[in-house]
């Protein structure tokens, strides 16, 4: 079995495209995208003409004169994982000052690039193709995760154990604590509790599958007593991703996708499983 696993591409679109393809065109036979899935930040587009915009971005102001301009500059905001909104200077700067508001917003077009992905999926790989399995990391709010339930192409997997074609895939994207305060964080001993019910209902681990992405000393404390075959983590943020092993468990990061490159690039791994071994894997590239 082909397992073909990518994480971490924060709202962009092509770096999703590109996941699906790759899926078909490494003939894998199961196909994993864990988060984070959604985007960062807003940019307003802010109305100042007829076809005139101002567009506050990464420490500057880009002033837009055309339709097509805007088109393509919301094209690039976009394409990197973010997202966009116009607006008057009077909607602007009451937007500025109610950060309730704020949050509304943002989480409204966070829902419409997911469902977008979906569409986009049963599209892409049709009633034939490979199972796909989803789940959000532990900084994407919660409102995606019903998305996902109401079937399509795009299969939930987070907080559960699927099977898949012999093996037991067990899913979570729950964080211990963090600097940042995460949707899904929670005290080490709240995880490890948690991750213990769920990992309960694994059999024979040379044919487990552990997708746990975030670092925590009850995610190694499950790792450890589990010993699944494999266990896929996060992203390596800002790094090159790797292979080590724990215990008899070969635990595998991807690079982080570059989203922030002219071209978005996805990364990813592909794992050839066999009779409850790993025969083969491939960092890739896309």
């Amino acid at each position: 079995m082909k397992v073909f696993t990518a994480s971490g591409i924060e709202g962009s679109t092509p770096c999703f495209r590109r996941f699906l393809s790759a899926v078909r065109s490494y003939g894998a036979d199961v196909g994993v995208l864990l988060g984070d899935l959604t985007g960062r930040k807003v940019v307003s587009a802010i109305r100042t003409g007829p076809s005139t915009w101002t567009v506050p971005l990464d420490g500057k102001v880009h002033e837009v004169d055309s339709p097509t301009a805007l088109a393509e500059l919301t094209g690039h905001i976009s394409d990197h994982g973010d997202y966009w909104l116009e607006q008057t200077p009077e909607e602007y700067e009451h937007l500025r000052s109610n950060q309730s508001l704020v949050e509304l917003y943002f989480k409204s077009l966070v829902r419409q690039r997911i469902e977008e992905w979906l569409t986009l999926a049963d599209e892409k790989l049709g009633a034939d193709g490979p199972p796909v399995f989803v789940a959000p990391g532990c900084g994407d709010w919660r409102i995606i995760d019903e998305l996902f339930e109401h079937g399509g192409r795009l299969l939930p997997c987070d907080d559960r154990v699927v099977q898949i074609d012999g093996y037991q895939m067990v899913t979570s994207s729950s964080s211990g604590p963090t600097e940042w305060e995460l949707v899904r964080e929670m005290d080490d001993r709240r995880l490890y509790t948690k991750l213990l019910e769920l990992c309960s209902g694994v059999g024979d681990p040379d044919f487990a599958i552990l997708n746990l992405q975030a670092e925590s000393r009850a995610t190694q404390r499950i790792v450890k007593r589990f010993q699944p075959l494999v266990r896929f983590r996060g992203s390596a943020q800002g790094g090159n991703g790797g292979a080590s092993k724990q215990g008899r468990t070969l635990e595998l990061s991807p690079r982080s996708p570059m989203v922030e490159d002219a071209a978005p690039t996805l990364h990813g791994v592909l794992v050839q499983l066999e009779g409850g071994a790993v025969k083969d894997y491939v960092f890739t590239e896309a």
